[in-house]
């Protein structure tokens, strides 16, 4: 499964690394400068990214989104992803979802 993330900084790294533990493709993108730390991380851990774009025929390719709270919901890129039906979740919708599907593997 395709999962996209929308913003790098702690939180959307942090959800990345754990989507591809998980065993999504994950690709990472940022409108503004992803920090050298977290650019490490992604790099340390193989994860494609992006910064100061949205690269639409990536991300309207996912399955599903993950998107950091700063981004508006307005914003173009999150409004071309709704209008094809890419399900948006926050990071910690992500991380719930995450948990719950986990807990119901072990059941």
């Amino acid at each position: 499964m395709k999962l996209a993330v929308l913003g790098a900084a702690e939180s959307g790294v942090g959800a990345a690394i754990l989507a591809q533990q998980k065993g999504y493709d994950v690709f990472v993108s940022d409108m503004g400068t992803i920090r050298p730390h977290y650019k490490e991380m992604l790099d340390a851990h193989h994860l494609a990214w992006e910064e100061g774009k949205h690269t639409p025929e990536r991300l309207l390719d996912a399955d599903e989104v993950v998107k950091s709270p700063g981004i508006p919901d307005d914003a173009p890129m999150v409004v071309a992803l709704r209008e094809k039906n890419i399900p948006i979740l926050s990071e910690l919708e992500f991380r719930s979802e995450e948990r719950r599907v986990g807990k119901e593997c072990r059941s």
